[in-house]
């Protein structure tokens, strides 16, 4: 018996050796088509006597698409918590929506923040790399990781965020989305408001420190 991997390139690079068995079965080759390149194809050959059998060892594409979110969205939630998320955001999370997503209240902000499921894999990783025999990091994890729940966008595109989240961002009626990078945050309009306003000159001061560096002045650390 030999047997051999190929990935991929099954049918097009198998060499001299297997061209002349009949590995080129109209099933096989169907299953291949109907998929086309949105599997990532690996078989195993093995040549038994006269026969060939084909074996796919995993058909899993672990490939994610990394989608950095943009534009503001104001929407309205309902008694029940629900959010219907406008068009515009439906056609951005629409790639990734059969994942989920996460939910909890933002460690620094008074909003909610919300994660698509391989972002928030992500960051508990990285987290993960953290001693666990640290007090102070064991803390933040518990802190930062707080009323998180596990949500999802239906067919609709309905967002439900469980009462006792939706309460803890003080969301009531009138409801800003807005993208930071990868995460969406959901604020009550009125907290929006009020984070974003800004001065001018504040607008510049904030602008110079997180952009070139600079330290206020005073500062000589």
């Amino acid at each position: 018996m030999t047997t051999r991997n190929f990935k991929n390139s099954l049918f097009q690079d198998l060499g001299a050796e297997w061209e002349n068995y009949p590995i080129k079965s109209d099933e096989v080759q169907k299953r291949v088509q109907k998929r086309g390149n949105l599997l990532t194809k690996w078989f195993l050959v093995v040549k038994c006597g006269n026969n060939i059998y084909i074996f796919e060892l995993y058909k899993l594409n672990t490939t994610k698409l990394d989608i950095f979110f943009f534009g503001t969205f104001n929407c309205k939630a309902d008694a029940k918590g629900r959010i219907m998320l406008p068009v515009a955001l439906r056609n951005q999370v629409a790639p990734i929506l059969k994942d989920g997503f996460f939910i909890k209240k933002s460690y620094l902000s008074e909003c909610l923040e919300l994660y698509p499921a391989y972002e928030w894999h992500r960051v508990m990783a990285e987290l993960n790399e953290k001693s666990r025999f640290d007090e102070e990091n064991l803390q933040f994890i518990r802190m930062y990781t707080a009323g998180l729940r596990q949500v999802e966008v239906d067919a609709t595109g309905r967002l439900l965020i469980p009462k006792d989240i939706i309460s803890l961002g003080g969301i009531t009626k009138e409801v800003v989305i807005a993208p930071i990078g990868k995460r969406l945050e959901i604020w009550d309009k009125k907290a929006y408001d009020e984070s974003i306003n800004a001065t001018k000159e504040e607008k510049v001061k904030l602008a110079k420190r997180v952009m070139l560096g600079e330290k206020p002045s005073g500062d000589v650390s």
